[in-house]
């Protein structure tokens, strides 16, 4: 969310999504051009992203999670919150499908179909 203070501009943000390098400096890309991002430059910029299929570590079980009762002194019992392994190309689907992603209700997003209707956006080929 920091980066909604820094608002950075649409290059910095692209320049993000085209890292290859890094895998969660993509995801944060990503992320952010969706909460932020035109839904033609949501749609444009990430289903190239479909097409990563690297592993992403997903912090699970947040919401039962306490803060009390972890020990920073045993890494083993730093797992309090448990991580889950997910894929980019399912992380970017929920983006792209989904109200809701990594706990946060993001913007109201067209359906692909619809702009495609009235011209906006070519067809997607898969």
């Amino acid at each position: 969310l920091k980066m909604l203070q820094l608002q950075p501009e649409k290059d910095i943000v692209v320049e993000f999504l085209r890292n290859e390098e890094y895998k969660y400096v993509r995801a944060l890309g990503a992320v952010y051009l969706r909460m932020v991002g035109k839904p033609v430059d949501v749609y444009n910029y990430l289903e190239p992203l479909l097409n990563d299929y690297r592993k992403l570590r997903h912090i699970t079980g947040a919401n039962t999670a306490s803060h009390i009762e972890r020990d920073t002194k045993k890494p083993e019992r730093m797992a309090w919150a448990g991580f889950d392994v997910r894929y980019m190309d399912d992380f970017i689907d929920q983006l792209l499908t989904e109200a809701e992603a990594v706990d946060i209700a993001m913007p109201a997003l067209p359906k692909r179909i619809a702009l495609e209707d009235t011209g906006v956006l070519k067809e997607r080929v898969s």
